[in-house]
């Protein structure tokens, strides 16, 4: 693992992936904290009078991925793009390293299965890493730049709005409500989003080990990088088509889940047939791959 960790930090192409990500993650921080201000102004003029209303205008809703006040395009950009934004350094790895001649080293240094196991898992981690810690950075900005750390009040207030408790003075916050890991908002905004960018992350690594199978049965560098977007995106087209948005990674990966219909048991199974899916064509690949001793 360490020797694949320095392989990865002497490829460029991380870089370049590391900054596409931190670039829309810093950008949808800018443009949330100020919608968070001008929607603090508004407020304050129709509402100054309800400190309930406060509790519940929370500056984590501009965390990347919570929806925010507004629209926040880069914030959906990022986990639009992420398939392809983290395939850039990792699934042509092993594509490199056979037009090298490094991987029959390799193979009779540690053995086929060896090296293909130890290939796999550091891919699944290292797409794990590099989809969150820019998230994490941006939960970290928002809260810098509105100066704002403890949401114990937010989840006091929510905690009210399930039980309808909550006095308010009309229904504007309704849709604050969320079908999936309700019980962590009313501990902080913290564990729920943890779980939601922990979940994404899990399922990005699906994605860039299912390009890395592909990778050994593809031979165009640029069709292998792009197959986790192709795939996502084909999944996200015929999900919307047919209706079943719930079904749709793109959607349930969303901390502001904006779509109804969202259950557990459908993201279980979606990640399910997704590992298996990847594990299954990375098998594949390695049984028809031309690098044998």
């Amino acid at each position: 693992m360490y020797m694949e960790l320095l392989k990865l930090l002497k490829n460029k192409n991380l870089y370049i992936s590391a900054a596409c990500l931190l670039l829309l993650v810093i950008g949808a921080v800018v443009l949330g904290v100020k919608d968070y201000r001008e929607n603090v102004q508004l407020l304050e003029r129709i509402y100054h009078d309800n400190p309930n209303v406060f509790a519940l205008a929370s500056p984590h809703l501009e965390w990347v991925g919570l929806g925010g006040f507004h629209f926040n395009v880069l914030s959906s950009l990022y986990y639009f793009l992420f398939p392809l934004l983290l395939s850039i350094p990792l699934v042509d790895s092993m594509d490199r390293e056979r037009k090298s001649g490094n991987v029959h080293y390799q193979l009779t240094r540690m053995g086929r299965g060896a090296y293909y196991r130890r290939k796999f898992m550091f891919t699944y981690i290292s797409a794990f890493f590099l989809f969150l810690l820019p998230l994490v950075l941006g939960v970290v900005l928002v809260n810098l730049l509105t100066n704002h750390w403890d949401y114990s009040s937010y989840s006091q207030a929510y905690r009210q709005l399930i039980a309808g408790t909550l006095p308010l003075p009309d229904n504007s916050f309704a849709g604050e409500k969320k079908t999936l890991f309700s019980s962590l908002l009313e501990i902080s905004p913290y564990w729920y989003t943890l779980v939601y960018y922990v979940i994404g992350g899990l399922f990005a690594s699906g994605y860039v080990c299912l390009g890395l199978g592909c990778s050994l049965l593809l031979k165009n560098r640029y069709l292998i990088t792009l197959m986790p977007q192709i795939i996502y995106m084909l999944c996200w087209a015929v999900l919307t088509i047919i209706g079943q948005l719930a079904w749709d990674p793109f959607n349930f990966l969303l901390p502001s889940q904006p779509v109804e219909g969202l259950a557990y048991w459908k993201m279980a199974i979606v990640f399910v047939l997704q590992l298996l899916i990847a594990v299954g064509v990375f098998s594949y690949g390695v049984k028809k791959s031309e690098d044998v001793l």
